[in-house]
């Protein structure tokens, strides 16, 4: 099996400069990471595309919303940081309506000390008489080469590329390189400190599996090739993020883009959160992007031994108030895996498709059974179900609980029902007209796919088309 591995542009800026506009304008169409959890994506866009035949990544890092010139500058430099240590080229979108003296100096800074391909676009230059004059007062910065370009137009866009390539082609990173993945791959995603190199280890140290580690292709992640029971599987370790992210005040995990890259080398995420911890937003960005790419998922609750001494400190504190000093107990606080569970299940109500595994990296438990789930999954993503079994399951279906009339719709009628992919598993439904079918009915056709078609552990997609009257 190979995996294409796309080199990263990033797009840093302050908010407001037009970068996702300018991406937009790139790729030909909108295209958003987003999720039913709030806040969980709206800061990070990935968006694949190509010009003069080379495939990219474009990293968008906007869609702060922030108060306070400090919180601002703050938040900015958390941004330059990630992508002066993950992006191939880096590109700083300027607002060509601002003065050139509203860049932030320790935004240049950065970047002049920068040893990675960069280059400054100043967007929203939409008329050509103003363009010349703009984008030669903006080249005071400092950062060469510079672009007069308009997300609107699209005027300058395409030099601004043509350079890109040019610097892609001097890092040999043109080719399109597809990473050989050897069997089902496997990445280890979570927010820091929650045992991820740990379980990793625990996973390669087993007596009864063959270990052939090799230095992984993204920058951060190390590939291991091992075999169990017969079957092939390459893990990929994500746990280390950069040590100068770790020292930020609240570190975005996926702020670093070679996990993602990880994730999306991958078949199956093993999704790790720290079982004597809250639930935290980091978690459920996490969470979120997993879903987001379609990937398998597997959760595993990690420090589960360490959750019965967290119940005996609890019962301490009940029993003399005063030894808490005010440092109010982490959830869940007791030792009953029932209550953990109802408790990672009402955090992550999108992921309950997916097994939860109660694991210690410490003391091995739990690890040998989520490692078995693995291949289950991925046997799933790649189920190819044939005409008559849908048929006859839509059939079941629309006998049971068809599609309500919608107010203002037409009556909603249902035609067939078939799966067009696998890995991800697609799904497509032929309709008399797709705004009819409410989506109530879209998520319970989507959920009894899963349950009743055997496609547990993985996100499914479910397409409407409406019916080719020729």
């Amino acid at each position: 099996m190979s995996k294409q591995n796309l080199p990263i542009i990033a797009f840093v800026g302050q908010p407001n400069a037009g970068k996702s506009s300018l991406i937009n304008k790139i790729s030909g169409k909108p295209l958003a990471v987003t999720s039913d959890v709030a806040g969980t994506t709206r800061d990070r866009q990935y968006i694949d595309t190509a010009w003069s035949g080379v495939n990219f990544t474009m990293v968008d890092t906007a869609g702060l919303e922030l108060q306070g010139r400090s919180e601002l500058e703050m938040s900015l430099q958390k941004q330059i940081e990630v992508a002066l240590a993950e992006a191939d080229v880096i590109v700083l979108v300027a607002d060509g309506k601002q003065p050139s003296g509203a860049v932030e100096e320790a935004v240049l800074k950065k970047f002049r000390r920068s040893k990675k391909p960069l280059l400054l676009a100043v967007n929203k230059l939409d008329s050509p008489k103003t363009q010349e004059i703009t984008a030669l007062e903006f080249r005071r910065l400092g950062i060469q080469p510079s672009f007069g370009v308009s997300a609107l137009t699209g005027r300058g866009i395409g030099d601004m590329l043509d350079y890109i390539i040019e610097q892609l082609k001097k890092l040999g990173l043109d080719k399109n390189e597809k990473t050989e993945i050897s069997g089902i791959a496997v990445s280890i995603v979570g927010k820091p400190n929650v045992g991820k190199s740990s379980i990793f280890n625990a996973i390669l140290k087993e007596e009864r599996v063959v270990v052939s580690p090799t230095a992984g292709t993204t920058r951060t992640a190390i590939d291991s090739q091992i075999q169990i029971d017969g079957q092939d599987y390459t893990f990929i370790d994500t746990a280390g993020l950069k040590k100068k992210e770790y020292r930020q005040a609240e570190p975005d995990v996926f702020s670093g883009f070679q996990t993602f890259k990880a994730v999306r080398r991958s078949d199956v995420c093993f999704f790790v959160i720290d079982a004597n911890s809250e639930i935290t937003k980091q978690d459920q960005k996490v969470a979120s992007e997993i879903l987001a790419l379609q990937k398998g998922c597997v959760i595993l609750a990690n420090k589960c031994d360490l959750l019965s001494d967290l119940a005996n400190k609890q019962e301490a504190l009940r029993k003399n108030p005063k030894n808490n000093q005010g440092r109010a107990v982490q959830k869940p606080h007791d030792d009953s895996y029932h209550t953990v569970r109802d408790y990672i299940s009402h955090h992550f109500p999108f992921l309950w498709m997916c097994p939860l595994f109660f694991i210690s990296a410490v003391t091995g438990e739990g690890i040998d059974e989520a490692v078995q789930s693995i291949k289950p999954i991925f046997e799933a993503r790649n189920k190819n179900l044939d005409g008559p079994a849908m048929k006859q399951f839509l059939a079941k279906k629309m006998k049971t609980n068809p599609p309500k009339l919608l107010r203002d719709q037409k009556n909603p009628k249902v035609y067939s029902l078939s799966q067009t992919e696998i890995n991800p598993p697609c799904f497509e439904l032929v309709v008399n007209h797709p705004a009819a079918i409410s989506m109530q009915f879209r998520k319970y056709l989507e959920n009894s796919i899963i349950r009743e078609l055997d496609f547990w552990g993985t996100p499914i997609k479910l397409k409407l088309r409406g019916k080719d009257k020729s």
